[in-house]
């Protein structure tokens, strides 16, 4: 059973949108409807094994933080004595028992130098008189926007940062209930309402983003180098955007690549589709690195998840890997757009059978999309309906995600 645990990751954000952190989530494997897992003790000891071990730290979470759940035993037994402070925040769960015992063992962890978050807090007069002991040694409050009212989300953000503690608003799923946050004062916020678009009525789509799905629909049709060198060389901004990334690479630092088509060659067409729906999400006038990215991260991340999917249950179609991984990246271009996937859907190179997956969610493209939803809002009742609708093993999901997560980083 614990070879087929997989971890989920949710993007922790800042003020700015950017990503801050992450919470790293362990679920068992996914074969029955309860997905029990045993303890919390093996949740988070799986959790770390199977990032230090298997995905790596760094791939997982780049140069941010990692949020991971402690109970109280966890937090006596020093479980987290081998790891680095700089890169773990201890989230102290919201039904531990607060004693002296446990206010000792969050002061050694604080001593150390890590960061202690309280999870799930519901502000009342309960949860304040409980944990206050700990309030000296905590450097974030989260707060979940559903158990608690707005005033009570208002006046926690006042009271904490009153004490220079961070307030996180955990499940925010809407931009309203993010600007109500802001405007409250919030420090963070954990959910995935940055990839819920804000359509503006009439917005078009601009040149660059329309010149690469043009060449991405040329791309679809199989051409030939002369004719693909020639659409790039009518999209001049593409073009330079794709003589700087293969210049970029070290081995060509002594001889640069001074052409389109020797870049193409490079590269090679299929790797050429691939960098163009990521630089869609990674232009410089987004304001942020794709690193910093969550749309960015989500997009990418789900596309080679889909990708990988698809490559176990494509039957005799060969066709089905190229068309999920663009399902993943177009499923997220109205929240980067701010225009519906209809008008996107246009101009790009979808055809019939990725165009009901992405506005209908149906057919094998739209339940591997559908899985990615799930895994992503940790949807453990859907994940086991649509594993035994694709004839997927837990096993394999497992292996689809982390390798999913080393690709979004190297990219």
């Amino acid at each position: 059973m614990h070879s087929l645990a997989y971890l989920a990751r949710q993007p922790i954000l800042d003020r700015d949108g950017k990503i801050f952190a992450y919470e790293l989530l362990f679920r068992d494997s996914p074969t029955s409807d309860t997905a029990v897992i045993a303890s919390d003790v093996l949740a988070t000891a799986q959790v770390l094994e199977n990032v230090l071990n298997n995905i790596g730290l760094p791939k997982l979470i780049g140069d941010h933080k990692a949020f991971v759940n402690c109970s109280r035993e966890m937090l006596l037994d020093n479980l987290f004595g081998l790891l680095n402070p700089r890169c773990f925040v201890l989230e102290v769960l919201e039904d531990v028992e607060v004693d002296d015992a446990l206010v000792k063992a969050v002061e050694r962890y604080k001593a150390r130098g890590f960061e202690i978050a309280l999870d799930d807090f519901i502000y009342n007069e309960q949860f304040l008189a409980r944990c206050k002991p700990l309030f000296p040694y905590v450097n974030y409050v989260k707060m979940d926007i559903v158990e608690n009212s707005e005033d009570a989300l208002a006046e926690a953000a006042r009271f904490f940062k009153a004490k220079n503690i961070k307030v996180l608003a955990e499940k925010v799923e809407t931009k309203a209930c993010f600007k109500k946050c802001l405007a409250d004062g919030y420090d963070y916020f954990q959910g995935f309402f940055f990839a819920k678009p804000e359509l503006v009525t009439g917005r078009k789509i601009d040149a660059t983003s329309a010149a690469i799905l043009r060449i991405l629909l040329l791309l679809r049709t199989h051409p030939t180098l002369d004719k693909l060198c020639e659409c790039f060389s009518e999209n001049g901004n593409v073009a330079a955007n794709l003589l700087r990334f293969v210049n970029s690479d070290a081995q060509f630092r002594s001889h640069s690549i001074a052409n389109v088509r020797d870049a193409i060659i490079w590269i090679g067409m299929r790797n050429i589709q691939e960098w163009l729906m990521l630089m869609l999400y990674a232009r410089p006038e987004m304001g942020m690195t794709p690193q910093s990215s969550p749309l960015f991260q989500n997009a990418s991340h789900r596309a080679k998840f889909l990708e990988l999917l698809a490559r176990v249950v494509r039957g005799t179609d060969d066709d089905l890997p190229a068309k999920a991984f663009m399902v993943g990246l177009i499923s997220r271009m109205d929240a980067l757009l701010g225009a519906p996937l209809e008008s996107i859907l246009t101009d790009s190179p979808a055809d019939e059978e990725m165009r009901i997956a992405l506005l209908q969610r149906s057919g094998r493209l739209g339940e591997l999309l559908r899985l990615a939803d799930a895994v992503e809002q940790d949807d453990q009742a859907a994940i086991v309906a649509l594993l035994k609708e694709l004839n997927i093993s837990a096993a394999l999901l497992n292996r689809c995600v982390n390798d999913a997560y080393t690709w979004a980083h190297e990219r």
